[in-house]
């Protein structure tokens, strides 16, 4: 994993994208924060704090 271990997940309203995800992250190493994109302050103060975003969307179902 790279030298920035700390990965925000933004997860837009709907359904969880990707579970599984953020356990997997954490036993790789990293600090995993989860938000969703409604408090925008909440996720620039991440950003400033060094998090790592990562946008989540739910799968387009087949």
């Amino acid at each position: 994993m790279s030298v920035n271990k700390k990965v925000l997940l933004l997860e837009l309203p709907g359904r969880q994208a990707m579970p599984g995800l953020a356990e997997a992250l954490q036993q790789a190493g990293a600090e995993v924060m989860r938000m969703g994109l409604e408090d925008c302050n909440t996720v620039l103060d991440a950003l400033e704090q060094g998090w790592m975003p990562v946008v989540l969307k739910p799968p387009v179902d087949a």
